[in-house]
């Protein structure tokens, strides 16, 4: 069964983006290393490194691309080329540097990689991606994000490969792998699911719709989001104090 692997971009403009794509030996696997342990274990035909719309000046190591303004997808790729012998430092892909050798490993995996540069969020990478995986061929599709990012990573997957007319016959087998780093000052349990009702034994009030509608909000100008914050929080307190009041 051939095996896709799609790393996702990270925002370049996020605090701490080297911590949550790259991570911190020996056990903080990244997003880029996560992706690449990923890769080694299914033997993964192509590797795909996402992208978004943040673009940054390159200066984090010697390349031919420094002082370039790289996309996420690019500025990735040229972190992974510049510290490849680093990835050896992390515990689970240590048995793979003493096996096969840097150079081995890095020829390898860099002629199975692929760019994507036009995607402008998430969901128009994996739509991308599958794109990339369709014509190699691919029927095993490896999500890696932060487990910050992860969940929406492996919804927005299902969405598209369910429903896009290009992509929808190819019978993809989706798999979510995070990474260790989240987000700066995030964790896991900081991420809120809300699916549609379905319990017979729980009310049917369809709360994620609403949910939906006041994340979409986030598109206000910072003030107005702030105001409706401060409302929601109100008539939440409401309600927290009638529920623990009964």
């Amino acid at each position: 069964m051939k095996t896709g692997v799609l790393v996702h971009g990270c925002n370049l403009h996020i605090e701490n983006w080297r911590y949550v794509a790259w991570g911190d030996p020996p056990h903080h696997l990244g997003r880029i290393p996560q992706g690449i342990l990923a890769a080694l274990e299914m033997d993964a035909s192509v590797i795909v490194f996402g992208t978004g719309a943040s673009e940054k000046i390159f200066n984090l190591g010697d390349s031919e691309k420094t002082g370039q303004t790289l996309a996420e997808g690019e500025y990735s790729l040229e972190y992974l080329k510049t510290h490849f012998a680093e990835l050896a430092n992390f515990e689970p892909l240590k048995a793979h540097f003493e096996e096969h050798g840097v150079e081995s490993l890095k020829d390898r995996l860099l002629s199975r990689l692929e760019l994507d540069l036009e995607s402008m969020n998430t969901m128009e990478e994996i739509r991308n991606g599958g794109l990339i995986f369709g014509r190699h061929e691919v029927e095993r599709i490896v999500l890696v994000s932060s487990p910050s990012h992860i969940v929406r990573c492996l919804r927005d997957a299902s969405s598209i490969f369910q429903n896009d007319a290009h992509l929808a016959n190819v019978g993809f087998r989706i798999f979510a792998n995070p990474s260790f780093t989240c987000y700066e000052g995030t964790d896991p349990n900081d991420v809120v699911v809300v699916e549609p009702p379905h319990r017979p034994d729980r009310h049917v009030v369809p709360t994620h719709r609403r949910i939906h509608r006041m994340m979409m909000l986030q598109k206000l100008p910072y003030e107005d989001v702030v105001e409706l914050i401060q409302e929601f929080d109100d008539l939440l307190q409401k309600y927290e104090n009638r529920f623990h009041s009964n």
